[in-house]
Formats: C-alpha cells, sequence, structure tokens
C-alpha cells in the first residue's frame, strides 16, 4: 500500500512555486491573559476558497483549523495516480469522522470539469482544490530541500508532522496525531493544545480547559483567569456548547444501528440554534461556529436517508 516515488520521478512530483514563509496566527483574542508561552506559528494555507473548489466537500482555511490534516499533492488528472487517489479514499473513509481532513491540491493542467469526473468516476468524496498550498518555515524547507515529498500531514496546532511519498507512513502518523489529540496524557500535552486553541478556537478551549480542570486541578490554576474571561461571554459558552455536538458528530459511528447518541432531529436543532453565531462580533467565534455546523450539516445529511426509512416504516 506504500506509495513509494523513485528519485527520478520525485522530482516531477515537485510541488510548483510555493512560498517559503510563516505567518504567525492571526490577532491573539484575550492575549492580555494568557499565559507566558513560546509564541506558536502554525503553517498558513493559500487557495483553499470557492474559487479554486474542484471537488468532494467544501473545505476552507478555517475549516482546517484545529484538524489534523492530511494534504496530498498531485496531478488528479492523471491515470498513473488512479491507484493512489484511491487508497488515499480508504484514508479519509477510515479517519473522516475524527477531527480529520484530507484535502487534494491539484497540480496538473486539467480543468475544473475533467477533475469532477475523474472524482465522481472514483468515488472520491474528500475535498479536492486547484492548488491549495502550505507555507513552510525555513527548517521546514530543509528537510525537504527540493520539494519531492508530496504528501504532508500537519497537527491540530498547525506543525507539519511528516511529509514524504509513503502513504502507509502518513496513515500511521495521522492516528497517531489523533490518538494525541484526544487523549491527552500529559500536562504538557494539555497545555499544547489549550495555548493554540485559546487563541483561535475558544468554544474548544472552553471544552478543554474545563476537562483540564478535573484531571489537573493545580496546574490548570494558570488558566483561572482565561476561564472567568470565557464564562462572562454568552457567545463563547454557546459555541463550546456547539464544539461538544459537533465532536460526537465526528465521532458518531453511521453503521452501528444501537449508535443512539445523536439523532437527526438533535443535529438539526443544534444547527438552527447556533446559526447566528455565524455572525458574532468575536471573529473567532464566527469562524468556529460555522465549522462546527459545517461538520452538523454533513451529519444530518447522513442521518436523514435513515431517519426517513424509519418513517416510513413506521407508516407501515
Amino acid at each position: 500500500m506504500a506509495l513509494v516515488v523513485k528519485k527520478g520521478k520525485a522530482q516531477a512530483l515537485r510541488v510548483g512555486n510555493i512560498k517559503i514563509a510563516v505567518c504567525a496566527c492571526a490577532a491573539v483574542f484575550f492575549a492580555a491573559v494568557l499565559p507566558a508561552a513560546p509564541e506558536i506559528k502554525p503553517v498558513e494555507w493559500e487557495n483553499v476558497d470557492p474559487s479554486h473548489y474542484l471537488a468532494g466537500r467544501m473545505a476552507s482555511a478555517g475549516y482546517l483549523r484545529g484538524k489534523v490534516v492530511c494534504l496530498d499533492y498531485r496531478d488528479y488528472g492523471d491515470k498513473s495516480g488512479v491507484d493512489a487517489m484511491r487508497r488515499l479514499e480508504e484514508v479519509w473513509q477510515t479517519f473522516k469522522m475524527k477531527p480529520f481532513v484530507l484535502i487534494g491540491s491539484h497540480r496538473g493542467t486539467a480543468g475544473a470539469e475533467k477533475i469532477k469526473r475523474i472524482a465522481e468516476g472514483l468515488k472520491l468524496t474528500f475535498p479536492i482544490y486547484k492548488e491549495a498550498d502550505i507555507v513552510r518555515t525555513e527548517e521546514q524547507k530543509k528537510t525537504d530541500p527540493v520539494h519531492i515529498g508530496f504528501m504532508y500531514i500537519i497537527g491540530g496546532t498547525g506543525r507539519i508532522l511528516y511529509c514524504g511519498t509513503d502513504d502507509r507512513r502518513a496513515s500511521g502518523v495521522i492516528a497517531s496525531a489523533l490518538i494525541s489529540m484526544r487523549s491527552p496524557t500529559t500536562v504538557k500535552q494539555w497545555k499544547h493544545y489549550i495555548d493554540h486553541d485559546i487563541k483561535v478556537l475558544p468554544g474548544k478551549a472552553y471544552v478543554e480547559i474545563e476537562e483540564f480542570r478535573k484531571t489537573h486541578p493545580k496546574e490548570a490554576a494558570a488558566y483561572d483567569e482565561v476561564w472567568a474571561k470565557f464564562n462572562e461571554d454568552s457567545d463563547i459558552r454557546r459555541v463550546a456548547k456547539l464544539e461538544r455536538i459537533a465532536q460526537q458528530a465526528k465521532d458518531y459511528d453511521f453503521k452501528d444501528a444501537n449508535a443512539k447518541r445523536l439523532n437527526l432531529e438533535k443535529v438539526e436543532k443544534a444547527i438552527e440554534l447556533s446559526a447566528d453565531l455565524k455572525k458574532s462580533e468575536n471573529p473567532f467565534v464566527a469562524q468556529e461556529a460555522k465549522n462546527c455546523i459545517a461538520d452538523l450539516t454533513w451529519t444530518a445529511a447522513m442521518l436523514k436517508p435513515a431517519a426517513e426509512s424509519s418513517t416510513k416504516q413506521g407508516e407501515k
């Protein structure tokens, strides 16, 4: 299953001219109350917008925030990549219910209509955009000087965890990153995610601090001022509630007939009651609400056929 590329071929798979730069996080929210910590400089995204969308599920730079992302650069119009694209779809199907996004970056000359036909023919459902990019630090540039690696795994805080051509190894990195995000085991791991999310995903940070206060009450005292500030903000409390439901949705096992944690009515109600948060005066709350509602809308679409089938059976 490994996607091995010989050196000669690898040169042809170079990812164009990606900017080698990195930008700090957007304006820091609640900067005045943050505990002292090293500045986090996640990767920045380019060309993940409607004008570059080709096929699969819609995404955006904001939607990728806080998730483990696998970015695959290739010519999606090239027949030689068919097997690789099928394997990537398997990776997406394996992890898509987690805080994970697989995004294809089309690097060929084929137009949008051809890519859509290929995606439909191969039954690809993950997002595919034209020339989606990440920007890299000089240190990352040194580890991959000629940019032969065309798969990148980016962690939930925007750090590049893997770059290369072996999709089997990439799958292992994805699994490890998701496990680490879901169940931090040390204070250092907890703070790694909390310090990042406070800045850009306040609702998620609220949920994390709440759990951290239970598991590590002494160390959590460092976040008391942030916690108090968050609790004074009704929008943050509401988006935190939305995050909890969205996390349930991402973990929902649609193959398990006995899985009753969510139902269509509950999901649709959450979307309806939270819609106004997309226009919150806090831009980070607004973006987070959009991200969560995007996940819940997809979940509702998956639940709807089952709900309709159940209704028809009841009518009989």
